[in-house]
């Protein structure tokens, strides 16, 4: 556990401000020298209170101890997951009031069933007014050397990543008058909240290689259904070498079979191109859905998914290579799952993409339309026998014309939501 600096927040009464305490202090000995006795007693109680109030509120929070019990999880939509807060006063001083407050994630991905409320804090920060939101949970008279603790059920509600372990902790002294703030991190605790899984049909993915991909490196072929024979290459294995043929005619033929599916997809996802149109993205949600998705079923069936994703203000590009034996549908889950649309703001490593686009069974290119995609150079680029589109609207081809172009619903299993 970490714990920062406790400091007064500017909420706290302007009678425990240092100015006042100290004003009130030396103008009570400069009347009592006057020999006013009433504003005397009266100067003095300011003082007396404030600095009481001051010190009360600041040692308030020494060896408080906060610890949050729980396992990081990969969840679903829907799933739940139980974590446990103890509290610790390991001081004679107890405490007649404190808040432990925890930020709330920014995409709302999990929520506390129980146990905390949702508010609003305004804070200062760099001379401007910032707002935050907030989960608390108010404690009431935490006697010495007393814990205290309980158990919250957090739910997961939609795409995306929270962090439990960091907590604010909020205290003050008997009086109200002053309020005493001190950050703490705790054992990293990850949910990760995994896109929606809906139904999806892969067979386009099946169907372009039956007509036609099949020349295209990474795929795999169905050894029980021979395609035909060619001449014997150096480096073909030995195998595949037809010997009945080879005794016959004295010459080296290897076998060809039928192609029956990529070895390999890598999917690129076009975040710039989606407009919010409907206010919470709804359309590029449903797409990453989707993809997350086919990911799960491709994978299930032996192809190994890989996936890009556009760099965002103060992070780089997300490339995750099908051919990378480290990685899994869990890693490009988890990118998906971490994406934050605000923070895109365009550009691919196109070389990479290029470059991979050469050797993987297929790159399925997901952006909103053909109008509205962002690096239309990229495409241009791309190979043409591997390259495919997954478009939200496919009213107008626009930069993708004469390319193979789906329809998410066109991938979506029939009543998925």
């Amino acid at each position: 556990m970490t714990k920062g600096k406790i400091y007064a927040s500017r909420f706290s009464s302007l009678i425990t401000s240092p100015f006042i305490i100290a004003a009130s202090f030396v103008g009570s000995i400069l009347i009592n020298w006057a020999g006013l006795t009433w504003p005397t007693i009266f100067l003095f109680s300011v003082f007396f209170v404030g600095l009481t109030a001051r010190l009360w509120g600041f040692f308030a929070l020494r060896r408080i101890n906060v610890s949050i019990s729980g396992n990081s999880l990969t969840m679903m939509i829907g799933d739940s997951a139980e974590l446990t807060y103890t509290v610790e006063n390991n001081k004679l001083l107890p405490l007649t009031w404190m808040e432990l407050c925890i930020d709330a994630p920014v995409n709302g991905c999990v929520s506390p069933d129980s146990g905390f409320s949702l508010f609003s804090c305004q804070e200062e920060q760099m001379e401007e007014e910032v707002y935050r939101e907030l989960y608390r949970r108010r404690i009431l008279f935490l006697m010495s050397f007393q814990s205290i603790s309980w158990g919250t059920v957090w739910m997961a509600r939609r795409r995306g990543v929270y962090e439990a372990s960091k907590v604010s902790l909020r205290s003050g002294d008997g009086f109200g008058l002053t309020r005493s703030m001190q950050d703490i991190t705790t054992d990293a605790i990850l949910f990760i909240v995994w896109p929606k899984i809906v139904p999806v049909d892969t067979a386009p993915f099946f169907r372009n290689v039956w007509q036609g991909s099949a020349g295209r490196r990474g795929h795999v072929e169905d050894p029980t259904v021979l395609h035909g024979l060619r001449d014997y290459i150096p480096g073909d294995m030995w195998k595949r070498i037809d010997w009945r043929m080879a005794a016959r005619t004295d010459e080296l033929m290897v076998r060809k079979f039928e192609t029956i599916l990529p070895s390999t997809i890598h999917f690129v996802l076009d975040i710039a191109s989606f407009p919010d149109t409907s206010g919470d993205d709804c359309e590029l949600e449903e797409s990453i859905s989707v993809i997350a998705s086919l990911i799960l079923e491709l994978s299930a069936a032996g192809i190994k998914c890989g996936l890009s994703l556009p760099r965002g203000k103060g992070f780089p590009t997300v490339d995750i290579s099908p051919e990378d034996p480290s990685t899994d549908a869990r890693d490009l889950l988890n990118s998906l799952a971490a994406l934050n649309a605000g923070d895109a703001v365009g550009g691919f490593d196109e070389g990479f993409i290029e470059s991979l686009s050469r050797t993987v069974g297929q790159v399925w290119f997901v952006a909103y339309s053909g109008l509205s995609i962002s690096c239309p150079d990229l495409v241009e680029k791309m190979e043409p026998g591997g390259f495919f589109a997954l478009c939200y609207d496919t009213g107008d081809p626009g930069y993708l014309t004469g390319r193979p172009l789906f329809a998410i619903d066109y991938v979506k299993k029939r009543g998925a939501a």
